[in-house]
C-alpha cells in the first residue's frame, strides 16, 4: 500500500468542494427555469472509497477500522424537496443549505491544511 500523501488527499477535497459548489451555483441560477432538474455531486466518502485508501492498524493499542463502532445508529433519508408545478425541482432553501455546507467544509480543510503546515515546519526547525 502506498504512503498516504495528506496534502494530495486535502487538494483532492477542495476540488471536489469547488465542483460540489460549481453544482450549487448552476442549480440557483436556474431556480425559475421550467423542467430544470437540480444536480448535485456524488459524496466525497465515495469519491475517497474509490481511491483505495484504507484505515490500517498500525499498533496493538490502536483501535480496529472494523471495530463496529457507531453501528447501531440508524440513519434515515432526506426528506425530498418540492417539485413545482412547472417541473423544476431546484429549492432555493436546499441550495443555500448546500452551499453553507461546502463553506464550512471548505474553512475545515483549510483550517487542518494550516495547522499540518504549521507542525511540519515546527518539526523541521527542530
Amino acid at each position: 500500500m502506498d504512503p498516504v500523501n495528506f496534502f494530495s488527499l486535502a487538494s483532492q477535497q477542495n476540488r471536489w468542494l469547488s465542483v460540489r459548489q460549481s453544482a450549487v451555483a448552476q442549480n440557483v441560477a436556474n431556480v425559475n427555469t421550467p423542467g430544470y432538474k437540480a444536480v448535485d455531486v456524488e459524496p466525497f466518502e465515495a469519491v475517497l472509497n474509490s481511491t483505495g485508501i484504507e484505515m490500517q492498524k498500525t499498533r496493538a493499542s490502536h483501535l480496529s477500522p472494523m471495530s463496529g463502532a457507531g453501528s447501531e445508529a440508524e440513519t434515515e433519508e432526506n426528506a425530498k424537496w418540492q417539485v413545482v408545478h412547472s417541473g423544476n425541482s431546484v429549492s432555493i432553501e436546499e441550495q443555500m443549505l448546500k452551499a453553507g455546507e461546502v463553506s464550512g467544509a471548505y474553512q475545515r480543510n483549510t483550517s487542518v491544511m494550516k495547522t499540518f503546515h504549521r507542525m511540519l515546519l515546527a518539526a523541521s526547525r527542530g
